[in-house]
């Protein structure tokens, strides 16, 4: 087994580090880019498929990400026991760019909620994976030349309680809801499966029926809450209902029901 330019000899697995050689056979069809450190898994992405050396499917990950982002301006926190890897996908015209994030988050919550054996794993539109209220994983999702560039940071086995101050108490992991560690190599495996059952063969499962998967875990809906759409409009506020047809989230203000494509929501 050769690795791929750029990258560096296998190592032994400990439960915060990789057995590459497992990974890359359990992630078929996704071809494997390992770093052992990266500013962010998502640009390294993008700079690899600009210059012609990243073919999708694939997978770039990374055991030490420094820069993670998040949407907008925020950024992603990343220490020893979290999984920073952005999956690459061909771009498919049936899906809509706003809709990526939704399967794709429905795909790496059922993957964690298999995992934990725990069916408490909860979605937060439109990017959030959420468990007991607190933040256990993010998305980005990106589409760019040909192709869906989709994120995820997951908790696996980090501690908690390391978090910065301003993140003490809204995040969690999946050690500190098991008790347990996990191999960082099935965590990325239970995940490329899910996600490839879900985007690449999204057309074999009606879009209708995943929503209404994606809405019986929605934490947001029936609750009260305030989305910001970031183009400057005061924020929006109201009770969510959960997603239309076409997977935008629906509030229902006191004058009117909203269909919103994208924005930062907080609970009122």
């Amino acid at each position: 087994m050769h690795n791929a330019p750029g990258e560096f000899p296998i190592r032994r697995q400990t439960f915060n580090s990789f057995d590459l050689a497992r990974a890359r056979a359990g992630v078929e069809p996704f071809r494997l880019h390992w770093f052992a450190r990266l500013r962010s898994t998502n640009d390294h992405a993008a700079v690899l498929r600009k210059h012609g050396k990243l073919f999708a499917p694939a997978i770039v990950l990374t055991s030490h990400q420094t820069a993670g982002r998040g949407r907008g301006s925020h950024v992603w926190w990343s220490a020893a026991g979290g999984l920073t890897v952005t999956f690459v996908f061909p771009n498919d015209p049936q899906i809509a760019p706003h809709q990526v994030p939704l399967l794709a988050g429905l795909a790496a919550r059922n993957a964690v909620a298999e995992l934990l054996g725990d069916n408490g794993v909860q979605l937060k539109w439109p990017n959030d994976l959420l468990y007991g209220g607190k933040k256990l994983g993010g998305l980005l999702c990106e589409r760019i030349l040909k192709v869906d560039l989709v994120g995820l940071g997951i908790n696996v086995n980090l501690d908690a309680n390391s978090a910065p101050k301003h993140l003490l108490g809204q995040i969690t992991s999946m050690y500190s809801i098991a008790g347990r560690r996990f191999e960082m190599t099935d965590v990325l495996i239970a995940l490329s499966r899910h996600l490839h059952g879900t985007i690449s063969r999204g057309g074999e499962r009606p879009f209708a029926e995943m929503l209404r998967e994606y809405d019986a875990h929605h934490a947001l809906r029936g609750r009260m809450v305030s989305v910001t759409a970031g183009d400057g409009d005061p924020p929006l506020r109201g009770k969510c209902e959960g997603l239309d047809t076409m997977g935008r989230l629906l509030l229902r203000s006191r004058t009117k029901l909203h269909h919103i494509i994208s924005g930062q929501v907080a609970s009122v």
